[in-house]
């Protein structure tokens, strides 16, 4: 079908739908297309649909025709979103005939089909299904945070996608952390969500810019208990009969014969610059945390995880994030991730309680992000206020749902589990 829709005067709004063969627009009582502006003429112009073509032509000979600007001397054949002017009356034309029968038979379904195959979409259902299910087994309750808030997480490396309403910033989540810490500061023990959260400049065979993220806390938990929950969900998901625990520092000595806590930041530029990888010419410039975790992604992580799930836990201090320093230990974090076949699938932390610590960290992160040239974040949140009122020792997880799902079902992209990956979102 094809339409012309009146865009400004008192008509505006009003829609002609076109019919195959000749329209006329004018003021004839018997014409197709009836106006009733003076400057108008009795038979002003000709539409002719034919083919899936829709031609327009001047028959008033008073050259106040126009077609996205330009004068219609001839016929002139229109494309979805031409703006067309006759006189003083404005008009948009849309097209709905540009794809044949046959076109549409042969590629409408690459279109808007859904990338992943009916068969991955029931098992990735089914997989969220017994997902749910162990967690409703172990006493959590299902939660729902606000995916739109007015505070957002302050990381370096994540940059949250802004909206504004009211003449005032939002931020869509890049995880429910906030949201479900306030759960906790305001009494509830063990939570868990399943929902939407979202990253910029995110995409890759493991990246999507809107994602899937299962986040969970519970009151109470030791890292080793919070460790052990999520060793027995993935071996529960995966089908693993066990799963391995290693340190970061352990990880190291491992896999590059050094210890990455103790190390001086000299010897650590040897052990980097003997290394056969494609380096920066600037690398030399990095701060050490950011050649410690360029060593974890190019050597460490692909090597765990290979037999059975590998969680790597006792993060260096200054890769603290939101956990809270080791009691015993002050060169570590109490902030663990999960490892399968070498892809990250999950972030844990013993979380920080201290509202004043927090600050102090986003305010050193919004100095790195703008050395980096990206925009502050707000410091100041709900979850600091929380915080303040008391949120209860706890620990708590971040698990990419769509990676698992990926690992799950034996594919080698997260888009062949997502039924509309951004780019065709």
């Amino acid at each position: 079908m094809a339409y012309l829709i009146i865009t400004n005067g008192l008509d505006q709004g009003r829609l002609f739908r076109l019919s195959a063969g000749q329209n006329i627009l004018g003021h004839d009582e018997h014409g197709q297309l009836q106006v009733s502006l003076e400057a108008i003429g009795r038979q002003h112009a000709r539409l002719l649909v034919s083919n899936g073509h829709v031609v327009i032509e001047e028959l008033s000979n008073s050259d106040d025709t126009y077609v996205n600007g330009a004068l219609v001397q001839q016929p002139f054949h229109l494309h979805h979103g031409d703006q067309i002017q006759i006189a003083e009356m404005e008009l948009r034309f849309y097209s709905a005939m540009q794809t044949s029968v046959s076109q549409a038979n042969t590629n409408c379904l690459e279109d808007f089909a859904s990338t992943a195959t009916v068969a991955t979409l029931r098992e990735r259902s089914n997989l969220l299904r017994r997902l749910r299910q162990f967690f409703y087994d172990a006493g959590f309750d299902e939660v729902e945070t606000p995916t739109l808030s007015a505070d957002t997480v302050v990381d370096r490396y994540l940059h949250p996608i802004q909206v504004e309403i009211g003449g005032k910033p939002y931020w869509l989540q890049t995880s429910p952390e906030f949201g479900m810490k306030r759960l906790l500061a305001s009494g509830m023990k063990s939570i868990f969500q399943v929902g939407r959260a979202y990253r910029d400049e995110e995409q890759g065979p493991l990246h999507n810019l809107e994602f899937t993220m299962v986040e969970w806390y519970r009151v109470g938990d030791t890292t080793q208990q919070a460790m052990q929950f999520l060793g027995e969900l993935i071996t529960e998901l995966l089908a693993f009969e066990s799963f391995e625990q290693i340190t970061y520092q352990q990880a190291f000595q491992k896999l590059l014969d050094f210890d990455p806590l103790e190390i001086s930041d000299q010897d650590l530029m040897h052990v980097i610059a003997a290394l056969d990888m494609r380096m920066s010419p600037t690398w030399q410039s990095l701060a050490r945390t950011d050649w410690l975790d360029l060593l974890l992604t190019e050597f460490i992580q692909p090597q765990l995880g290979l037999q059975k799930p590998c969680i790597l836990y006792e993060y260096p201090a200054s890769q603290s994030a939101l956990a809270r320093i080791h009691p015993d230990n002050p060169l570590v974090a109490e902030r663990f991730e999960l490892y399968v076949h070498g892809i990250e699938l999950a972030n844990g932390y013993h979380e920080l309680l201290d509202a004043n610590e927090l600050y102090e960290r986003n305010l050193k992160t919004n100095a790195l992000r703008q050395s980096d040239n990206r925009p502050v974040l707000p410091v100041d949140s709900y979850l600091a206020k929380a915080m303040k009122h008391g949120l209860p020792d706890c620990c708590g997880v971040a698990l990419g749902f769509d990676r698992l799902a990926m690992i799950a079902l034996n594919k080698n992209s997260i888009t062949e589990v997502l039924p509309f990956p951004f780019p065709r979102a």
